[in-house]
This record gives C-alpha cells, sequence and structure tokens, in this order.
C-alpha cells in the first residue's frame, strides 16, 4: 500500500514523503516534496493504481487506512480535478483548507471504524461535506458497503436585501469614480470576482461580456460558477470609462498604484466595501439583487433574468428570485 506522512526539517518547513511499491521491480520507492499539492496527488495516483490492480483474492482494507490516509487521498483526487480542469483552483483551495484544519485523535482512527457520531464530534461541520465525499471515493472502488457520514441538513435560505433606487441612485451620485464604475456593473448584474476581471477589452459603447473571473487577484478565463453571458451597456457607466484604453487588457477596476486587477477583498472590506457601508448596503451582492427587482419590475421574463445575471440553472432563479414574480391576479368569480 502507499503511504504519505509529513515532516518538518531543521528550518521548520514541512516536508512531504510518499512511499510506494514499484510494480515491476517490486522494491519500495520513496518521493520527498515540499508542498502538499504535489505530495497528495502523487499520492493518489500510486494508491489508485494498487487499487485497480486488485485481484479475485483480495482481502480488504487493512489498518493502514486511517482517516489522515483516506483525506490525503480524497485531496490528491481533488487536485487531480484540477490538473484536469474539472473544478476550479479557488475550489480545491477551499477544499484543501477545510481538510487541514481537521485534527486530533480521529485523524489516526480506521476508516472502518468512525461512524457519523464520531465525525459530528470531532469534525466541524463545514468540512462533513468532504469527509462525506471521501467516503464516496472508497464506496465508487467497492471498497466499502455504507457511508457512515450523513448528508448535510441543507440550511434554509436567508431571504434577500433589495437596496431602495433612490439608495443606489445616492451611491452612485457619492462614490469614488472607480467605486462608481464597480457598483454599475453589478447593476448590470454581475458577481463581485465578475466584476474585478472584465476589461477594456470586453466592453463597447453596446455591450459588456463577462466571460472570466478572479481568483487571489489574478484574472482567469471562463466563470468560477454559472454561465458565460453579455449585458447591455449603460449609457451612464460608458461615460465613465476611459476611452483611451478600450480594446485593451487593462481592467476596469484596477489598482491605483500597479494598474493591475484587485483581489475580492476590495468588496469585503476594502475601499468598495466602505462606499458600500457609507449608504447602509451590507454587501456587495445586493446590488446584484437590485439588478433582478429592477428587470421584475419592468415585466422582463424570468427565462431571460436568468440568462442575464449568469445562472446555470432557471432553478436558482426561481429558488432565490421567484417572490418578486408574483402576479396580482383577480380571484373574483365574475
Amino acid at each position: 500500500m502507499a503511504s504519505i506522512k509529513e515532516s518538518t526539517d531543521t528550518n521548520g518547513q514541512s516536508k512531504y514523503y510518499v512511499h510506494w511499491k514499484d510494480e515491476k521491480s517490486g522494491h519500495g520507492r520513496r518521493r520527498i516534496f515540499k508542498n502538499i499539492d504535489d505530495a497528495a496527488h502523487l499520492f493518489w495516483q500510486k494508491q489508485n493504481a494498487e487499487l485497480d490492480c486488485r485481484t479475485a483474492n483480495w482481502s480488504g482494507i487493512d489498518n493502514s487506512w486511517n482517516l489522515k490516509k483516506l483525506l490525503m487521498f480524497f485531496l490528491g483526487h481533488q487536485f487531480n480535478k484540477v490538473e484536469t480542469n474539472q473544478i476550479r483552483l479557488s475550489s480545491y483551495k477551499k477544499c484543501r483548507h477545510d481538510i487541514l484544519a481537521i485534527d486530533g485523535e480521529i485523524l489516526s482512527r480506521n476508516i472502518l471504524n468512525i461512524s457519523h457520531y464520531d465525525i459530528a464530534d470531532s469534525v466541524r461541520t463545514g468540512c462533513h461535506r468532504w469527509v462525506r465525499s471521501a467516503y464516496f471515493l472508497l464506496l465508487e472502488k467497492k471498497l466499502i458497503n455504507f457511508n457512515p457520514v450523513k448528508k448535510a441538513v441543507k440550511r434554509k435560505r436567508k431571504p434577500i436585501t433589495i437596496p431602495s433606487k433612490a439608495t443606489v441612485r445616492q451611491l452612485l451620485n457619492a462614490a469614488p469614480q472607480r467605486e462608481r464604475i464597480a457598483c454599475w456593473l453589478g447593476i448590470c448584474g454581475l458577481r463581485i470576482g465578475e466584476v474585478l476581471a472584465v476589461t477594456y477589452a470586453d466592453v463597447s459603447e453596446d455591450w459588456i461580456h463577462i466571460r472570466r473571473h478572479v481568483v487571489d487577484g489574478v484574472i482567469c478565463d471562463g466563470l468560477k460558477r454559472g454561465v458565460e453571458r453579455r449585458v447591455r451597456m449603460p449609457h451612464e457607466l460608458f461615460d465613465l470609462l476611459d476611452k483611451s484604453l478600450i480594446g485593451t487588457t487593462h481592467p476596469l477596476i484596477a489598482n491605483q498604484f500597479t494598474g493591475g486587477p484587485l483581489s475580492t477583498c476590495y468588496g469585503t472590506q476594502g475601499a468598495l466595501y466602505k462606499s458600500l457601508q457609507a449608504f447602509d448596503i451590507r454587501c456587495f451582492h445586493h446590488l446584484r439583487h437590485f439588478a433582478v427587482s429592477r428587470l421584475a419590475e419592468k415585466g422582463v421574463d424570468i427565462m431571460k433574468i436568468s440568462r442575464l445575471i449568469g445562472h446555470s440553472s432557471i432553478r436558482i432563479t426561481i429558488d432565490v428570485y421567484g417572490h418578486l414574480f408574483n402576479e396580482s391576479v383577480d380571484m373574483d368569480l365574475d
């Protein structure tokens, strides 16, 4: 069986050792890594290949399969999804952060002797889905017959907050130019990650093309969620733009010193956040809610709105905004 272990060198830096048995020579092999991503990926590859070579007399999971090993196996599987463009890097980083936050005695427990109550007692709720998914990997390979981790209870959706038209107009009149551009893009239905990824190559006098998103201050092709789309360019927004930059890759919302893209912290604790707070708008996403409510008031079909705001499914739009489309119907008999 392959294995992965962590140790610390004399400088206090983490090192990861991956051991496995070479199928051709029968000798043990070892590689040392400085980062957990490559180590977990190689471990997953070697362990996965070993499991795929099982014969009819395979005796089952041995004592080496503790929860720590299972989580590293799952983490390597997730990193492979990043390598094959099945998931975004940001999604992987969230998974890695949650998995590495799990600690305590439960990590050394054999996976066959862990119940849902053990997970509930030792692992915070936000990490349960990753442990459950890790067990599903073993179910797919028919290594176990039952997933001991129960599906998380779906949280009740909080009611959305929609700013008033007067509040939004005051915001647009008072905010600095850069923040005003960002707010206009929010009013067009863009998410904060999409707003920060819009460049002057994506805009014209008539249209705004949404086809990228920002991860850690880097513009990445494609969207983290939803679908690529285009929306009409508001005249007030176009008047705020630097016409000399049209057609370039310069971001519409750029760092004032470097000219490069900003991270999403700009909308959660930076200048944009402060501009929103000044008018009691708690978060940037509320401008997206305002965009939908404005379109609903104008009688735009919910299917068109779903496409305009980039939802991947009409069901999402109905779940979140369906109450905005309740028509007033005369219930009299005559």
